[in-house]
């Protein structure tokens, strides 16, 4: 599939390397911690940028708002995290990470560090740079493209 559509498709190479890199991922955070990959998306959202709506969670990372009500309600039943009612509007949720899901955080976060270090260890650091700015260029020109788009 890689070389389906030849060298100008990279857009499309990222996806395919996106979704391997979820794959990997969801198998690793389900194997070593008994999560799914929108469970740690939840967990981590909350504990890296505090308390959290379900629509801030979801406008974030293009989660889909039903998919973050089941990994909420699961976090929930593992005592990793809790919605409460937001003081200024009683019908918004708020999610939170528990004392047990911020331990959890710091635990997958050292784990996922060291699986994006192994992905990219044959990587020079130039590259790597250029990379990230290509990758960052992308996605400005998208912005102008959809102005709506939150990503």
């Amino acid at each position: 599939m890689w070389d389906l559509f030849g060298p100008e498709h990279t857009p499309y190479r990222l996806l395919l390397l996106a979704r391997m890199i979820d794959r990997q991922a969801a198998r690793q955070l389900s194997s070593a911690f008994g999560l799914t990959l929108a469970e740690w998306r939840v967990l981590a959202f909350v504990c890296a940028s505090g308390p959290s709506s379900a629509s801030m969670i979801g406008q974030s990372g293009g989660i889909d708002r039903a998919e973050i009500s089941r990994a909420v309600t699961r976090l929930e039943d593992r005592k990793l995290a809790v919605r409460e009612a937001d003081a200024g509007n009683r019908r918004k949720l708020i999610i939170s990470p528990t004392e047990q899901g911020r331990s959890l955080f710091t635990e997958v976060i050292a784990d996922r560090r060291a699986f994006f270090r192994a992905l990219l260890q044959d990587i020079p650091s130039a590259d790597r740079n250029a990379v990230e700015r290509s990758m960052r260029q992308m996605a400005l020109r998208l912005k102008e493209l959809d102005p709506q788009d939150t990503g």
